[in-house]
């Protein structure tokens, strides 16, 4: 049976508590960061390097560390200073490698919430369909046990046989049967539903709110294609992984110089 003091979520709902939920994209939000911080390192300029050595330390004649002379006439000191020069822009070439892989990264994540979100909209609708089910069920076998009733009065009063009577009861057992079966289609819906958008964010007797009537959508199958070629996520990744690469191997031929 329904319960009308369960919470409803709509599927805009649904789809914000999958997007706000789920590990995989957390993971992958990481992994943008991860990059972002790849990006500072890459254009990291080198820091100057101070060096200092001594030469002739007495280390084997302590008797020496007393000596004015030696240490001013006999240890050689060396101090200098060195800063690293990179040439054929390394520092730009770098930035940009690794803002492309930045940009493959943000498109992986893109195809990921597109199938989060694909998939959550299929188990809302699969859930709404079972919902719907239970429905139709119970009111045919609410309408059939009407006629059950109405063969028990006939049955009484003499119009109808008790065989006859007997096939129309054993007849709403397999009206029963299907609220069971539909019962537990929904439960099965609604507990997928849940574990994807997460346990913790919808109770367990929950309710999904929405209405299963076919709406027809109006498409033209070059609009479609036009369309899957400028936003599909996936799409992206191929060809920013593309200019990855290029952007990758092709600056140290431009410079003509190893990274």
């Amino acid at each position: 049976m329904l319960n009308p003091s369960a919470r409803a979520i709509t599927i805009e709902e649904a789809l914000n508590l999958a997007t706000r939920n789920n590990p995989t994209l957390q993971a992958n939000q990481t992994l943008i960061l991860q990059n972002k911080a790849q990006e500072v390192a890459a254009n990291v300029r080198p820091n100057p390097v101070l060096s200092w050595d001594a030469q002739f330390l007495p280390l084997f004649s302590p008797s020496l560390f007393t000596d004015s002379n030696y240490w001013g006439n006999d240890v050689q000191y060396d101090v200098g200073v060195g800063y690293l020069f990179e040439r054929g822009k390394k520092r730009q070439h770098r930035l940009d490698a690794a803002k492309t892989a930045t940009a493959v990264t943000e498109a992986q994540v893109s195809d990921a919430q597109r199938t989060v979100l694909a998939n959550t909209a299929q188990l809302f609708i699969a859930a709404l369909l079972a919902k719907s089910n239970l429905v139709f069920a119970e009111s045919l076998f609410d309408s059939y046990k009407k006629i059950v009733d109405l063969s028990d009065e006939r049955h009484k009063a003499g119009s109808m046989s008790s065989s006859d009577l007997l096939r129309i009861q054993l007849q709403s057992l397999q009206f029963e049967n299907d609220v069971n079966d539909a019962q537990l289609s929904r439960a099965v819906a609604q507990a997928s539903l849940r574990q994807f958008l997460g346990f913790d964010s919808v109770p367990p007797d929950y309710e999904v709110a929405g209405n299963p009537a076919y709406e027809p959508v109006t498409a033209h199958l070059e609009d479609l294609q036009t369309r899957a070629l400028a936003n599909r996520p996936d799409l992206q990744v191929a060809r920013r992984g593309v200019t990855a690469s290029q952007s990758q191997v092709g600056w140290p031929k431009r410079t003509g110089r190893s990274i």
